[in-house]
């Protein structure tokens, strides 16, 4: 079967590396990396997300350089809504493009691309939309937000037909900085799943989830040092 050229959308970080290696065994990747990223009035930061990628660098990269390590057609740019980027999609003619942690796209560039684009989402769009999902969720004690969604985007935010959606499985994680690795697996498995498909059911959502922004530090460092706790309130209630 012919290899499907597929597009992906997303940032340097270790993560989107991971992924990248996985899906590119599958498919011609071509990756367009957008280096803006968007900054809060307030702190966000918090010492969890050094535990963070220094978890991801041992387990996907035996502690090792963190790098791809496919020979990748690329790009990088500032902002994902360049027209550098709009110039790449058409010229490397793609079957699928993925979105995963890029800025919002805009009207103008969807119009101009055409092309279907499908983003990751780290949380249910029913429920919680735009920033940092899961660990709103978490704060609402809500298992419902506790999903990887793979949808279409449209011109508003993380209200798209849904492709897929699956459940966290955070039992198997003790710490917070597990979380991101977790929920990257799980759309490293839909990617898959949607690349080996001939043909991908979609649904229109019944209800738009509320929107969120950044997690402030403050509240970060509440549910890090509450994490198990919340685990076993959510699952008792569930």
């Amino acid at each position: 079967m012919k290899k499907k050229n597929i597009i992906l959308l997303t940032t340097k970080t270790p993560h989107h590396f991971y992924f990248i290696n996985q899906i590119a065994k599958l498919c011609n990747l071509s990756v367009i990396f957008e280096s803006k990223i968007l900054k809060p009035t307030f702190k966000i930061k918090h010492n969890y997300e050094k535990k963070q990628f220094l978890y991801e660098k041992k387990i996907w990269f035996n502690n090792s350089k963190i790098q791809i390590h496919e020979k990748l057609n690329s790009i990088n740019i500032s902002n994902i809504n360049n027209y550098k980027a709009i110039k790449f999609i058409k010229l490397n003619k793609p079957d699928i493009i993925f979105s995963f942690g890029v800025s919002r796209l805009k009207k103008i560039f969807l119009n101009k691309v055409k092309n279907k684009i499908y983003n990751f989402h780290g949380g249910d769009t029913s429920f919680y939309r735009g920033l940092d999902s899961h660990l709103w969720s978490l704060y609402h004690n809500d298992i419902r937000g506790l999903k990887v969604t793979l949808h279409e985007i449209d011109e508003k935010l993380d209200t798209g037909y849904v492709v897929f959606k699956e459940k966290l499985l955070l039992k198997k994680s003790k710490y917070l900085y597990q979380l991101r690795s977790i929920n990257t697996e799980i759309c490293v498995k839909l990617a898959k799943k949607f690349i080996r498909n001939s043909v991908i059911r979609k649904i229109k959502i019944k209800k738009i989830g509320r929107y969120y922004s950044f997690m402030p530090n403050q509240i970060k460092d509440l549910i890090n040092t509450k994490y198990k706790n919340k685990l076993k309130i959510i699952y008792n209630d569930s």
